[in-house]
């Protein structure tokens, strides 16, 4: 099941992959856009799709919005002939197709790399609907998340990948702050994690190694609801090991968090998991496992640490890492599959970027292998929040 939140990627080479790139936002659209949105949101996809289809790798992503606020549709391309903008946004010399598509747009945002390519943003929102972070939101998030060509076929089981962000006024004397998640998952068919020994040869029953086995997890919604509540009920006080303790352990063992003893979560023993929590001038890392990021600063960054692992076995205690950070800066998280991302961060310009934008030109440069893909890019946005709320 790869949830609605995904974004779904369409390589735009032929008129077929315009329908689909229709199809996926109508259905995206459903129960969230009224009709005269959702036919906005057509008109903005096909003229956006046919632009993509006459430019070198031209690809479409496209997700209904966590919030629920509305439509996402994002676009890249790799054009060795894409020259500079004269400003930020400016559609100068891009052509009459995407001026099209801002009309159409309640958000619109772009960015060009010379001689790499160009990269979009466009949203189509309920009425009345925002996407701006809340006045009180110490971070402004954005994220990329989408499945390896062929979908569960080619993952040989149930998309597992998750993440979440909340921000919450904490108790006490720490102020407003916040906590990201991000699940790296791995499951496999047959629920064998372990290797055979002998295995390619003829010999038979041989002793596994490595892990014990795990049957293939489904991220139902129930699932779902049971990590964000488990990591919800920590934004208070509790530090990020304990978090990733906590999820390890089923999310059972500790009472005061009023959850269930339901056992599902045993099923997430391959999955690797990070954890980040954050206030306005500090963030606290703890990670087990293929998630990777850094604080980016202006041209300087600083690795988050983690330890290898996965949720399932291990005994050592997660790595933990804080770091100093402040208004302007980013965290840059990743699953498996990218490399190098923070450095391409800078690389790229991605300061003042839109950080849903920004994740989008970091996933277009930065993946190395076709994979399951989550992309997650935090700014610091201390300085816009009111000193009332702060």
């Amino acid at each position: 099941m790869f949830p609605d939140h995904g974004h779904r990627r369409i390589t735009v080479a032929s008129p077929d992959d315009i329908a689909t790139a229709r199809r996926i936002a109508a259905e995206r659209a459903e129960g969230v856009l009224a009709a005269d949105e959702a036919a906005r949101l057509d008109r903005l996809v096909a003229v956006l799709a046919e632009h993509a289809l006459g430019r070198p790798d031209g690809t479409l992503l496209i997700a209904r919005m966590r919030s629920g606020a509305g439509v996402e549709c994002l676009a890249y391309d790799r054009d060795p002939a894409t020259a500079e903008l004269p400003a930020p946004d400016s559609l100068a010399g891009v052509g009459i197709a995407l001026e099209t598509v801002r009309a159409q747009a309640d958000r619109f945002h772009i960015h060009v790399t010379p001689g790499i390519g160009s990269a979009l943003l466009a949203r189509v929102l309920r009425p009345g609907a925002d996407d701006a972070p809340t006045a009180d939101a110490m971070v402004q998030t954005g994220t990329v998340m989408v499945e390896r060509s062929g979908g569960e076929a080619a993952r040989g089981g149930p998309f597992i990948d998750h993440w979440f962000v909340g921000c919450a006024p904490a108790r006490g004397e720490y102020g407003p702050c916040g906590i990201a998640l991000m699940i790296d998952g791995d499951t496999v068919a047959g629920g064998n994690a372990g290797v055979a020994a002998g295995a390619g040869s003829d010999a038979g029953g041989g002793e596994v190694y490595g892990p014990p086995p795990y049957p293939p997890t489904v991220m139902t919604p129930a699932v779902i609801r049971q990590v964000e509540t488990v990591v919800a009920a920590t934004v208070p006080g509790l530090p990020a090991p304990m978090v990733v303790n906590a999820i390890r352990r089923d999310l059972k063992g500790r009472p005061e968090l009023g959850l269930s003893e339901d056992k599902t979560l045993a099923q997430i023993g391959r999955a690797a998991v990070a954890v980040l929590r954050f206030d306005a001038k500090a963030v606290d890392y703890t990670a087990l496992g293929t998630v990777a990021g850094a604080v980016v600063r202006p041209q300087e960054l600083t690795a988050l640490g983690a330890r290898w692992a996965m949720i399932g076995f291990n005994p050592l205690a997660p790595a933990a890492v804080h770091l100093l950070w402040g208004p302007g800066d980013h965290v840059v998280l990743y699953t498996g599959g990218c490399a190098r991302l923070p450095a391409l961060f800078i690389r790229r310009d991605l300061r003042t970027v839109d950080p849903t934008l920004a994740a989008l030109v970091l996933l277009r440069d930065g993946a190395v292998c076709d994979d399951d893909h989550t992309i997650l890019v935090l700014r610091n946005r201390a300085d816009q929040v009111s000193a009332s709320v702060a």
